[in-house]
């Protein structure tokens, strides 16, 4: 009992007190203050270990010292006279209750303010974790052999330089396209993000690839600097980086070396590498080479003149190098399109012209994956299937990341009656292209043959919100949402695609949506004057329609007149169009499908029908 009284007298219980307090609401203090400045975790709980190990040492102090007027003194060095325990003892009493009540507020804060933030902070977090979760173990795996090439930035300070830089991109990336095992992102989809401000890991993840290429470009006189730096998505890093400051007639052997670089980062053996510092098409002329860049980014675009411009480039690269394979294999791409895009030119013609351009260009490299597909495209609209079936694969073969070889394949597939693998085609083009619009277009009538309507509509909305006046995917919809008879929507969906492709289409919308819910007289007169259209009257800009040839049998049956859209069938067959083949193939033709007369057009089309058997066993 006195051992007790001396510590109360020597203040060592008050001490402890006072102690423990001020311990707990510098720890409660500190626990929450310093996450706040991403302090390490080490600190907090050195904080406490500290705390903890002072306390003895504070109540041997408390035990061994008093304070006096003169300071600090050991207990048994104090005078009666100098003593002022009382005097401390109520000093500490009154810090004591101060560190209480503030102890007490700071946990009323605590409890009532700070917990249920930090609780729904939790919560956020928690959910954000979750959901990051599951949208890794839901997104595909990548391969960690793929790579997209974005477009390298024109620094040289003149706009009209931005075609050289994206040409540099774009042979880099053809030669990257070359080898096998490794998957490269096609030009379309990567060159979309071009001017956009958008994070490397977001571009890689909507290109589905694991590798981003980017760089710059500094053009000047006959010098150019070329800035490139691999990036390994995933982890957020850059793997591989040079500047390369030569002269201007080194830009093939840069081109190569960026590319061999990178085959060495990945491990893979880049076999497209041009030899003797020639590009990829094989020319050491800078002026045949600067052409070829500028028509090629017309190419792309899938517009009448535009491609009109890329022939006249193409053709003046040629006169300027007469041995430029890949000039002649630009020109049979351009040609072996150019009729679903103009009418300038008769159909026939321009696939005359594509084969004479890929023959060249074979005559000169016989290599050339381009130059294959272009005849392999000519072959599918002559229906020399089993040919152009050949000469695609030989092209993929060359290029096994050549989305437009993949596409052109799927589309000779359906229209061929083979449903499975010209999906899957399709599907891998949409891979090595995502956002391209004329593969999902393509994606989307395949989609639409297999009765998939929803998916077709809905693969080609996600092409609009890239280019909302695609016009390929507008008339997808279109037909999507009459033959669903949505046709609110699909007015105003005509309406949009008059506006991009035939301003003498503008009333087409109305017209079409009025007569589709009028009477018989006005179905009737409006499917006469759709059946004696020419099958690319869509093209012709005083024709009042935007609608392709081979979607107009549908719309006939729609309007009621399977008799007129067996006349426009058999009008239809005989062009070299290879469109009326897609024709038979959509399910909006099962009203007629086992009609003789449309029998025999499957026969002249010289392809099968795979709808038949389920429709017509039906109809026996």
């Amino acid at each position: 009992m006195n051992f007790f009284a001396e510590l109360k007298r020597r203040n060592v219980i008050r001490m402890a007190g006072l102690y423990l307090v001020g311990a707990w609401l510098l720890t409660q203090v500190s626990s929450t203050v310093l996450p706040m400045f991403d302090a390490p975790a080490w600190l907090p709980r050195s904080i406490v270990v500290l705390l903890a190990i002072g306390f003895v040492p504070a109540l041997i102090f408390a035990w061994v010292f008093e304070l006096t007027p003169q300071g600090l003194k050991r207990d048994e060095e104090v005078k009666p006279e100098e003593s002022i325990a009382p005097q401390t003892a109520r000093r500490m009493d009154r810090l004591i209750i101060a560190m209480l009540a503030l102890a007490l507020a700071y946990f009323g804060f605590d409890k009532f303010v700070l917990a249920p933030r930090r609780d729904a902070a939790l919560v956020v977090a928690t959910t954000q974790a979750v959901t990051a979760t599951t949208a890794a173990a839901a997104a595909p795996a990548v391969d960690a052999h793929s790579i997209a090439v974005l477009p390298f930035v024109n620094m040289s300070g003149d706009a009209a330089n931005e075609y050289f830089s994206d040409g540099i991109s774009e042979e880099i990336l053809n030669v990257l396209a070359r080898t096998v095992g490794l998957q490269v992102a096609a030009r379309t989809s990567s060159f979309s993000f071009k001017g956009k401000n958008q994070e490397i890991p977001e571009i890689a993840r909507q290109l589905q690839v694991r590798m981003v290429l980017e760089g710059s470009v500094r053009k000047q006189d006959d010098r150019v600097r070329i800035t490139a730096q691999l990036i390994d998505a995933n982890k957020g890093y850059h793997v591989w980086s040079q500047t390369y400051d030569r002269k201007l007639s080194d830009i093939f052997a840069i081109q190569d070396e960026i590319a061999k670089a990178i085959g060495n980062e990945l491990q893979v053996q880049i076999v497209g590498a041009s030899e003797n510092g020639k590009s990829a098409g094989g020319t050491r002329n800078l002026q045949a080479y600067d052409l070829y860049l500028r028509g090629i980014a017309l190419w792309q675009t899938r517009r009448g003149d535009a491609l009109w411009q890329a022939v006249e480039l193409f053709e003046n690269a040629v006169k300027a190098d007469p041995k430029y394979a890949q000039g002649y294999a630009g020109l049979a791409l351009i040609y072996s399109i150019m009729g679903a895009y103009t009418a300038r030119i008769p159909f026939a013609e321009t696939l005359q012209r594509a084969r004479d351009s890929a023959e060249r260009a074979l005559a000169i490299d016989a290599a050339l994956p381009e130059a294959y597909a272009a005849l392999g495209r000519v072959a599918v609209q002559e229906r020399r299937r089993a040919t152009g079936d050949a000469l695609l694969n030989r092209s993929i073969e060359l290029r096994p990341s050549f989305a437009t070889a993949y596409q052109w394949r799927g589309m000779l597939l359906m229209s061929s009656g083979d449903f499975g693998g010209g999906l899957a085609s399709l599907e891998r083009a949409t891979a090595l292209d995502p956002r391209s619009l004329i593969v999902a277009e393509n994606h989307a009538f395949a989609l639409r043959v297999l009765g998939r309507d929803a998916e077709a509509r809905e693969r080609c909305l996600r092409a609009l919100e890239i280019d909302p006046a695609w016009f390929g995917c507008l008339e997808d919809v279109v037909l999507v949402d009459l033959q669903s008879r949505n046709f609110g929507e699909a007015r105003v969906m005509l309406e949009r695609l008059a506006s991009a492709k035939n301003s003498s289409a503008v009333a087409q919308g109305r017209e079409l949506t009025e007569a589709l819910n009028g009477g018989a007289d006005d179905k009737h007169a409006l499917a006469r004057r759709y059946a004696a259209l020419p099958f690319d009257s869509g093209l012709d800009q005083a024709s009042g329609n935007a609608l392709e040839g081979y979607d107009m049998p549908a719309m006939l049956i729609l309007l009621g007149e399977p008799g007129l859209a067996l006349d426009y069938l058999e009008r239809l067959a005989p062009e070299i169009a290879g469109t009326a083949d897609w024709t038979v193939m959509l399910p909006a033709m099962d009203p007629i499908r086992c009609d003789p007369r449309f029998v025999a057009v499957v026969q002249r089309l010289k392809t099968t029908d795979p709808h038949a058997p389920k429709v017509c066993a039906k109809k026996v």
